[in-house]
């Protein structure tokens, strides 16, 4: 189940959805923790345009091992294609395509069969809640206790305003750590991409190729340690344009297994 009821404590209203039944037609791996500054930083030696200045590092995630700012989706996406190339994945399984003049920019694309190639992607919005809720139906991961949050996340009360090193509060159910809270983090998808499917329940396939363009946002979930408990819940959703650079947005990695 995706979503929040009306009834949920602390929802807000028209930026989550409805609950809904969301079927994932795949297997899939989601990383335990965040990407880190450590490991974006050796992507960034490759590909400085998506570098973020020291002094914003140090100001909002001042520990390597800590979550990354990845700054635009479009770095976000790079990293991936990046590190699928890193590990030697064919060329055909990445899951992003460059735009027309070979740039991660507006126009690039995600190919129809995106979903069905085994490269390192971001997760999309039902993959991220399903790992994130870890089963719950309760508004966070451990229940509803917003006294029991700074056991789980790094937030506005307990971050002493930056993100702090990625693994260091309790995990959810599934053993991923810091799915609410530290940084807001990327999905693949838009916020109208999934589509119904049989007898009401809805599925984020892919069935066609998409072209990226800043009038169309991505999302981001989570809550990132700026946000107040409100925000920093399973269902609740923020979408920011692809080219939006702002310093709590990171990401995670994900990748489809066959």
């Amino acid at each position: 189940r995706m979503g929040s009821p009306p009834t949920e404590t602390e929802r807000i209203a028209g930026n989550e959805a409805p609950p809904s039944r969301m079927r994932i037609p795949r297997r899939f791996a989601i990383a335990a923790k965040e990407v880190t500054v450590e490991q974006f930083q050796r992507f960034v030696k490759t590909t400085p345009q998506f570098g973020v200045p020291p002094s914003v590092l140090n100001r909002y995630t001042p520990d390597p091992g800590g979550p990354t700012i990845v700054g635009p989706w479009y770095a976000a996406a790079a990293y991936c294609n990046w590190l699928s190339e890193q590990e030697g994945l064919p060329k055909d399984q990445w899951c992003y395509l460059h735009n027309e003049a070979g740039a991660y920019a507006e126009g690039m694309s995600i190919p129809a069969d995106a979903l069905d190639r085994t490269g390192y992607r971001l997760p999309t919005e039902a993959e991220w809640e399903y790992a994130c809720r870890a089963g719950s139906v309760t508004s966070r991961y451990y229940g509803h206790s917003i006294e029991l949050l700074e056991a789980y996340a790094r937030y506005q009360a307990n971050s002493k305003e930056h993100a702090w090193t990625c693994g260091t509060l309790f995990s959810n159910d599934l053993g991923l750590f810091d799915m609410l809270g530290n940084m807001y983090e990327w999905c693949q998808d838009s916020p109208n991409a999934s589509k119904p499917g049989k007898k009401g329940a809805y599925n984020d396939i892919i069935s066609i190729s998409e072209s990226i363009n800043e009038k169309n946002p991505r999302l981001l979930r989570g809550g990132a340690f700026l946000n107040q408990p409100s925000y920093v819940r399973s269902a609740n959703r923020y979408r920011d344009a692809p080219a939006f650079r702002k310093t709590n947005n990171g990401f995670r990695l994900a990748r489809t297994y066959h």
